[in-house]
């Protein structure tokens, strides 16, 4: 069954890629579509690669979706299962095969590495940003359910060659001492028996864990800083051999899982992504300081219990979910709120019921934890552009950096009340 991992390479250059998949002999074969090792013109592959997306003036920012940073090309590992016993004549077989399906528009360059445990062959597989037909990006092939899709083709594929193969339906069952194969094409993968447990209001020590992701998500910036507020939030997290992180309760270490079991947004790969789609969203994410503050915060609360593990802690003798703190760190991506007098700020103007209870809970929920500053800091010249409010803008958005800002007496949350 192999597994197909994707990651946009946004580096200036396809070099370095290229450099890292060749460097010391690693690679052990190579395979190459619309391109070659050496052209008629004595270039290297990624000069090949490089020159197209500069012709076709796809080394920019993408205009059309968002301005961000440039795609260079896509960087795809197909890793066999090892139960397979692949050799490297079908898996070149594979993966060329699937590549000119796939992206037979693209130049594709393909690198066989078997530096893993057990000397495995698996493929890497670099497709540059640009369809030679149409001058098109690649980000068309990827967009929307089309990585399911060519994921779904690969397992086909791997099925008519004798290998085993993921399953579209498969799931994994809720409770221990059960291995059925996860569903590894849904973005999230609930079996009926967890489905049925949450329905019902029972606790699900699976979708507490997926909870607790989600707000480590919000908390972190980097791989790194993903598995620190995993640890924050009551979890332990290792590597198995494949390199797919495990996560299980700190407090019931039985109940454990991998990312993938849980759906490939929840994989390894897919928290990466998740983690760069954050990054370049646009939003105001929480600082760094103020995520270390918080994690800090956190940790010891987590440690003391809370009376079920579906409650995060007790703080200040009120009891607070993963999923309030992570609804507000969404609410505080959403206004703009980086400062306590923030809040306030935010309440001004009508808004449902509902909406300020939401903002009332997070307030007294950050005040607690101590992880935003009481003020906001302004740089010199920085006018405070606030797109929330009943007309668009609260009164802060008309004071400029330069202009003093009084003291004010302390403020509680019946300030942030019904108006």
């Amino acid at each position: 069954m192999p597994e197909l991992k994707v990651k946009d390479g946004r580096s200036a250059s396809v070099r370095g890629c290229i450099a890292y998949l060749t460097r010391d002999g690693r690679a052990i074969a190579s395979d190459f579509i619309n391109c070659s090792e050496v052209d008629e013109l004595g270039r290297e592959v990624w000069k090949q690669m490089d020159e197209t997306r500069r012709v076709a003036g796809n080394d920019g920012p993408d205009l059309r979706h968002g301005g961000s940073s440039p795609r260079t090309f896509e960087h795809i590992i197909i890793s066999p299962d090892p139960r397979d016993g692949i050799d490297l004549t079908s898996l070149r077989a594979l993966c060329t095969a699937w590549a000119e399906k796939h992206f037979g528009d693209y130049e594709v360059a393909i690198y066989y590495h078997d530096d893993n445990r057990g000397n495995i062959p698996h493929a890497h597989i670099v497709v540059n940003n640009t369809d030679l037909r149409t001058g098109e990006r690649v980000t068309s092939r990827l967009r929307g359910g089309n990585e399911r899709r060519i994921n779904d083709d690969l397992q086909t594929m791997a099925k008519d060659l004798g290998l085993n193969a993921f399953e579209k339906t498969a799931g994994t069952d809720e409770g221990e001492g059960r291995s059925r194969r996860p569903a590894t094409v849904q973005r999230t993968a609930r079996t009926r028996e967890e489905r049925a447990i949450i329905a019902s209001g029972g606790y699900s020590w699976k979708e507490d864990i997926r909870q607790r992701m989600v707000c480590a998500v919000k908390l972190s910036r980097t791989p790194s800083d993903f598995l620190k507020s995993c640890r924050a939030l009551g979890m332990e997290v290792r590597e198995d051999k494949n390199g797919e992180w495990v996560y299980s309760l700190a407090d019931h270490r039985t109940w454990q899982t991998t990312g993938r079991r849980l759906g490939i947004d929840y994989s390894r790969f897919g928290i990466e992504r998740w983690l760069t789609r954050e990054r370049t969203s646009g939003k105001r994410k929480i600082g760094s300081d103020a995520a270390e503050r918080m994690r800090e915060a956190i940790a010891p609360v987590v440690a003391a219990g809370g009376p079920t593990p579906s409650i995060l802690g007790m703080i200040d003798g009120e009891k607070y979910t993963v999923k309030e703190v992570t609804s507000m760190l969404d609410l505080c991506e959403n206004l703009d709120i980086r400062s306590m007098d923030d809040f306030h700020d935010a309440s001004v103007g009508p808004m449902s019921k509902d909406a300020r209870e939401s903002l009332r809970t997070s307030w007294r929920l950050a005040r607690s934890l101590g992880h935003l500053p009481e003020h906001r800091q302004r740089s010199d010249g920085e006018r405070l552009k606030r797109k929330h409010g009943p007309h668009g803008a609260s009164t802060s958005a008309r004071r400029t950096a330069s202009a003093p800002r009084t003291a004010a007496p302390e403020r509680t949350h019946a300030d942030i009340g019904e108006r």
